[in-house]
């Protein structure tokens, strides 16, 4: 099988490797992928103790699903970052449990809140977070609060879920450790994703953490979908193999440069165009933008109706909020797709929207 990539270059699958993507294969993972992906880990985050283990999934929002399942029972409480991805809620959503809010700011997760709840008493034994480049806000959870968090987790025997699909796009220096790398007590799920820097349609996710956990999800998978797409296994197997650490690196790279000329440029024009009708932090990683729009409490309407209308697709605040009666005054905008023309164009019809909701 023959792939040509984005450079032009052609991909070469061997026959007798794609032969056994077309099988049933093992649970877990292709045992060759799985090997790599575990040398990464461990090169990466170089997990602090020794019974962990990796398993690879039909993309992450599939980890989500089976992970919730797993760990949360029907009236159960869950610790969830405010606002927090709207797919994770999706997932929770039928669980029938009790979500409970822990507030965020441009520096992420706050710890003296997550105290405060902690303290004040809780049931809830799970943490979900998306450390990088958060969505919907964009924000990263600092080096100095992840110790917090991991600290607090720690003394109320709290497991973290550490959902980070946006790890390989953190665009600026100094990135902070990963919590599964400061993880000496085993309490660690970290899920991650190929779609954000290889593809989306591939639909490969993987997690690393604890032994028990990694065994109980693959006894998840095998009553469900037995395995993640062989297919795509071997495609990812044999793009890794051919590129090798040092080629992986170099295609990060690339992917974080057009990110980055993304993100100032988008950064550029709101500064042009929506000073004084909204409020924004620059995400240092991922691909969104939190605005706080001044003097408009409820952007529902605006965004769905209004914004919609002139073909202006943001989505409204309320869908990251973990009460689903909740209102909001933020929009979640996202510049991964669009042309530049098109990106200033968004950005000025969004700021006529905003100005013509002034009295």
């Amino acid at each position: 099988m023959d792939v040509e990539l984005v450079n032009g270059n052609r991909l070469k699958i061997p026959a007798t490797e794609m032969a056994k993507g077309l099988q049933y294969s093992p649970t877990p993972g292709l045992p060759p992928l799985l090997e790599l992906l575990k040398a990464r880990q461990q090169a990466t985050h170089q997990p602090p103790y020794a019974e962990w283990d990796c398993i690879v999934s039909g993309g992450s929002q599939d980890l989500l699903s089976k992970v919730f399942d797993m760990l949360v029972n029907e009236g159960d409480s869950i610790l969830l970052e405010e606002p927090t991805y709207s797919g994770a809620l999706a997932a929770i959503a039928p669980l029938g449990c009790n979500l409970v809010g822990v507030p965020t700011d441009a520096h992420g997760i706050i710890p003296s809140e997550l105290q405060t709840i902690l303290d004040r008493g809780t049931t809830a034994k799970v943490l979900y977070t998306i450390p990088t480049g958060q969505n919907p806000s964009g924000c990263t959870t600092s080096a100095d609060r992840r110790k917090e968090v991991y600290a607090l987790a720690s003394k109320h025997d709290l497991i973290i879920l550490e959902d980070d699909p946006y790890y390989y796009l953190y665009l600026d220096a100094d990135q902070p450790a990963s919590y599964l790398s400061m993880d000496t007590e085993g309490r660690v799920f970290r899920m991650e994703s190929f779609s954000k820097v290889l593809s989306a349609g591939v639909r490969i996710g993987f997690a690393t953490g604890p032994k028990r956990l990694i065994d109980q999800m693959g006894l998840d998978m095998q009553a469900t979908c037995m395995h993640a797409s062989g297919v795509s296994q071997s495609l990812i197997l044999a793009l890794l193999k051919e590129w090798g650490d040092d080629g992986w690196q170099a295609h990060v790279e690339s992917v974080k440069n057009v990110y980055r000329r993304r993100r100032e440029l988008f950064l550029s024009l709101c500064d042009k165009h929506l000073t004084g009708l909204a409020e924004w932090h620059a995400p240092s990683a991922g691909m969104f933008v939190w605005f706080r729009l001044i003097g408009i409490e409820d952007s529902s309407k605006l965004i769905t109706e209004k914004a919609m209308n002139q073909k202006v697709l943001l989505v409204p605040g309320e869908s990251f909020l973990t009460d689903p009666d909740g209102v909001s005054g933020y929009v979640r905008a996202a510049y991964s797709l669009c042309t530049e023309d098109d990106m200033e164009e968004g950005v000025k019809r969004f700021a006529a929207l905003l100005r013509a909701e002034r009295p």
